[in-house]
């Protein structure tokens, strides 16, 4: 099951300009922001773990970020 709702991902859309979404686009997106998130939280966790750390701090998704970003 999606963890991000297509309500949003409809809002999200909507506030980059468009006034008409398809649900279509909507999953779309849903599908590529819920696969890049997976890519992103896993990077950061890794860093967290090399730094000895249980928790992930914001400075490990932003690394995690710009590295996936490459």
């Amino acid at each position: 099951m999606p963890e991000l709702s297509l309500a949003s991902m409809e809002r999200l859309l909507r506030k980059a300009g468009n006034e008409r979404v398809s649900k279509d686009a909507s999953l779309e997106l849903q599908a590529v922001l819920e696969s890049i998130g997976d890519k992103v939280s896993k990077e950061a966790i890794r860093k967290a773990e090399q730094e000895g750390l249980k928790t992930v701090k914001r400075r490990h998704i932003r690394a995690a970020f710009k590295e996936i970003g490459k």
